[in-house]
């Protein structure tokens, strides 16, 4: 039995004991166990922290409750406010049932209170109804007559030009129907979660709610027995059809029954991961490099996106670029060019300007993954429409240097199911690596440039900047050596350039 037992329950305990019950008997017994958020993880946190404070504004002259005050304090001050006649608190605080509610907007209007959930993302989904089902449950538990419940979210089709407008970038939904019609599960699941906790750990083996609807921060502990590029890193299959194999004990690809179908790609990676066969399909692969023509361009973006706008012409998580690097193949010789904004200026109007001059020699402008840096061009075309035929014209250059590896031309056991450049680099290229980087992904990139705005040490300042210029720098030479390995599979060694 568990040394240490805690039945009293918050709203995120409750949507966690809806996902699995281990991973609520973990948190309760086993926290240690539990993966620390990290960075990325931790900023969404904060982003959404932000939102909500930032809602508050809808409903102003409300008393705030703060957390560090303590639960006890601000449970009889929730008490003490409502008794005095106040029209909105944030952060009302309630226990009911030993489950313990925080509102994020509790706010008095016609017929009763009003509970406000906010949530930092631009729609209202099903499973955020399971958080104000909860709430309603005990606030209207604890004696308080709730006459509407609501969910506030993003607005993704609001665009900033001049100040906030709050009630543009917010969008606020009735819930109150099917809030209530959750009521009645509430105590059988509560009920069953306490049995849950009053035992050992539960025999909960893994499955497709380890990552629906969230991921759970105890995968490190519970899938500890999954080995390393296993049935669950075959690409595309569907996570059903995964499981369906696993609980069959089937863990490797090697153990894949003869009868179990899978897509050619599939078959592909199974085999190379049975056999090590390399699979590279050299009539493809010359197609696909015979329509690249030099001089050659080499672009890889970064960019942000953050809830709340910060510029005119940007929308709620609308990705902005803010550094490019572009290495350039022209007359046997490489060059390199490259941008990196200032953060606390809009960086696109600077970064297309000189993206458009650096990319002028190129016949062929290579990416890899096309989609996502054409989707960023358009809509830099759309907010600042001057550039748009420019634009145009820049696009209509563009290669994706993905096409062979998505399309399985050329596939090595290395590259476990994935085709992303963080994959293919290593399997192609084993020599250049991203492992002394500073900076090694483009989260990491991402959260170093909203680092920047917020640290007063030029010193550091610089340091930042030379790690994010190392690291798109390396993207773009990691896209040149990928390119070249291609290209040495169709010319003799003695034409190969190197570099």
């Amino acid at each position: 039995m568990p040394k240490f037992r805690s039945f009293f329950l918050s709203k995120s305990q409750f949507t966690r004991g809806l996902q699995c019950h281990k991973s609520l008997w973990l948190l309760k017994n086993r926290p240690e166990l539990r993966a620390e958020p990290d960075a990325s993880l931790q900023a969404r946190f904060d982003a959404g922290t932000d939102v909500g404070i930032l809602a508050q504004q809808l409903f102003p002259d409300g008393m705030t409750l703060e957390y560090n005050s303590g639960i006890s304090h601000n449970i009889n001050t929730t008490q003490e406010l409502i008794a005095s006649g106040i029209g909105t608190i944030y952060e009302a605080t309630f226990r009911h049932d030993s489950v313990l509610a925080m509102v994020d907007i509790l706010h008095k209007g016609p017929g009763g209170w009003r509970l406000y959930e906010v949530k930092s993302s631009t729609e209202t989904k099903d499973i955020f109804i399971n958080d104000t089902a909860i709430q309603y449950y005990v606030v209207a538990g604890s004696g308080i007559k709730v006459s509407r419940v609501f969910l506030v979210h993003l607005n993704n089709q609001y665009t900033r030009v001049g100040e906030l407008d709050l009630q543009e970038l917010f969008t606020i939904d009735d819930v109150t129907d099917s809030t209530l019609s959750r009521q009645r599960d509430i105590p059988q699941l509560l009920a069953a979660m306490r049995q849950s906790l009053e035992g050992d750990e539960p025999d909960i083996d893994i499955g497709p709610y380890c990552t629906e609807p969230y991921d759970c921060d105890f995968i490190p502990y519970c899938w500890q027995h999954i080995p390393k590029c296993s049935i669950f890193d075959i690409a595309n299959l569907r996570k059903n059809r995964k499981f369906a194999l696993y609980y069959r004990n089937i863990l490797h690809m090697k153990e894949i029954p003869p009868d179990f179908s899978l897509s050619d790609n599939m078959q592909i990676q199974v085999e190379a991961e049975v056999t090590g066969k390399e699979f590279i399909n050299i009539s493809n692969i010359k197609e696909f490099l015979s329509n690249i023509k030099e001089p050659l361009g080499f672009l890889d973006f970064e960019t942000f996106m953050e809830p709340v706008p910060s510029f005119d012409y940007q929308k709620p998580y609308q990705q902005i670029p803010f550094q490019y690097s572009l290495h350039i193949l022209a007359s046997d010789k490489l060059s390199q060019h490259e941008f990196l904004g200032q953060p606390d200026e809009d960086p696109r109007r600077a970064f297309i300007t000189k993206l458009l001059i650096d990319t002028r020699p190129c016949r062929t402008i290579i990416v890899y993954n096309q989609a996502f840096e054409i989707v960023r061009l358009q809509e830099i075309a759309r907010d600042f429409p001057e550039f748009a035929t420019d634009i145009d014209l820049l696009i209509a250059r563009i290669t994706d240097l993905m096409v062979p590896f998505r399309n399985r031309d050329y596939y090595v056991r290395a590259m476990c199911g994935s085709h992303s450049i963080k994959s293919v680099l290593p399997a192609l290229v084993p020599d250049l690596s991203y492992n002394n980087l500073a900076i090694a992904d483009g989260e990491t990139a991402m959260l170093s440039y909203a680092r920047l705005a917020k640290i007063s040490s030029q010193e550091e300042i610089d340091k930042v900047r030379q790690d994010l210029l190392e690291y798109c720098r390396l993207d773009t030479l990691a896209m040149v050596k990928i390119w070249e390995k291609l290209v040495s599979l169709i010319k003799p060694r003695e034409q190969l350039l190197l570099f």
